[in-house]
C-alpha cells in the first residue's frame, strides 16, 4: 500500500514505520494517524512481523498538529457550524487502538515531540530516544489541554506533580529528564536510534506473542487497581490460558531439551 505521511520499511521480523513530512517537522493531521493505524494493522496481521518500531524522518519526530491543517481548519468549521477535525477522526480511539493491538509497538523519538507528538506516543509499548529529543506539553501555549488520554497516562509514569508542571509550564522536557522521570526507557546516540529500536524490536519479536499480549493487558488494566484480589483473578485467568498455549509447552521443551525456545514456528496464532 502506498502512503502520503508516512513510509513503512520491514526490518527482519520489524516493522519500521516513519512520520515522513520532515518539511513540517512531522506535524501531525488526522491523514497521518489513519495511515500510521491502517499501517499498524497490517503489520499486526503479518505473522513474518514481531514488533513494531514508529519514528520520524528529519530533525524533529512530530511538531504537534499542523496549526493550518488541523486548527485553522477548525476555528473555520465552527464559525461555519461544519463538523471539525479531532485525533481520532478517521482513526477511531487511538488509545484502545494501540493497547489492544496483537505485536507490541517502540516510539524511536529522533527529535522534538511536542502536543500530539508526546500524547500518540504514551499508549506505545516501549518509548526510546535520542539524545536530540525533547518533549513538550504545549496545550497551554495553545490555550488547549492534553488529549489521547494523556492526562491519566503521563501522571502514571511520571507522577502527579511532575505531569501538572510539565503541563502547566509547557517547557520543553530533555531527554535524559524525561528518562529519569520514567517516560522514556532508554536514551541513546542519535546515529544509533533507529539500529537500536530494531534491535530491541527483534528482541520482543523472538518473545512469545500470547505471553507479552496477555501481560500488556494485565499491566493496562490493573496499574490503578486497589483490589488485589481482582488482580489475582484476572491474573489466574490469563495464567490459565497460557498453561494451555502452544507457547508453554515450547517452552517447557526448549528447557528440558536444552535448546532455546522457538515462539516464531506458529507465528500468526490467534491469541485467546
Amino acid at each position: 500500500m502506498t502512503y502520503e505521511t508516512i513510509t513503512v520499511e520491514q526490518r527482519g521480523r520489524v516493522a519500521l514505520l516513519t512520520l515522513n513530512r520532515p518539511e513540517k517537522l512531522n506535524a501531525w493531521t488526522p491523514a497521518m494517524m489513519v495511515e500510521l493505524r491502517k499501517a499498524m494493522e497490517a503489520a499486526a496481521a503479518d505473522p513474518g512481523t514481531g514488533a513494531i518500531v514508529v519514528t520520524g524522518a528529519g530533525r524533529a519526530f512530530c511538531a504537534g498538529a499542523d496549526i493550518d491543517a488541523v486548527f485553522k481548519t477548525n476555528v473555520e468549521a465552527r464559525e461555519s457550524n461544519q463538523p471539525e477535525t479531532t485525533e481520532t477522526t478517521n482513526a477511531g480511539n487511538w488509545v484502545t487502538f494501540l493497547q489492544g493491538l496483537a505485536k507490541p509497538t517502540i516510539a524511536a523519538v529522533n527529535g522534538a515531540a511536542v502536543g500530539i507528538g508526546v500524547t500518540q506516543i504514551l499508549p506505545m509499548d516501549i518509548r526510546i530516544a535520542s539524545e536530540q529529543a525533547r518533549f513538550g506539553m504545549f496545550f497551554v501555549k495553545m490555550g488547549l489541554v492534553p488529549e489521547l488520554a494523556s492526562s491519566a497516562l503521563l501522571p502514571q509514569m511520571v507522577g502527579q506533580a511532575r505531569a501538572i508542571e510539565w503541563c502547566l509550564t509547557g517547557r520543553l522536557i530533555g531527554a535524559e529528564e524525561a528518562r529519569e522521570a520514567g517516560m522514556v526507557s532508554e536514551v541513546v546516540a542519535p546515529e544509533k536510534l533507529v539500529d537500536r529500536a530494531i534491535e530491541l524490536g527483534e528482541q520482543l519479536a523472538g518473545q512469545s506473542a500470547f505471553a507479552m499480549a496477555k501481560i500488556r493487558q494485565l499491566i493496562i488494566q490493573n496499574t490503578n487497581a486497589t483490589d488485589m484480589s481482582a488482580v489475582q483473578r484476572a491474573e489466574g485467568v490469563s495464567l490459565a490460558a497460557a498453561y494451555r498455549s502452544w507457547e508453554h509447552k515450547e517452552a517447557i521443551d526448549a528447557f528440558l531439551t536444552k535448546r532455546p525456545a522457538d515462539f516464531t514456528k506458529q507465528a500468526g496464532t490467534p491469541v485467546d
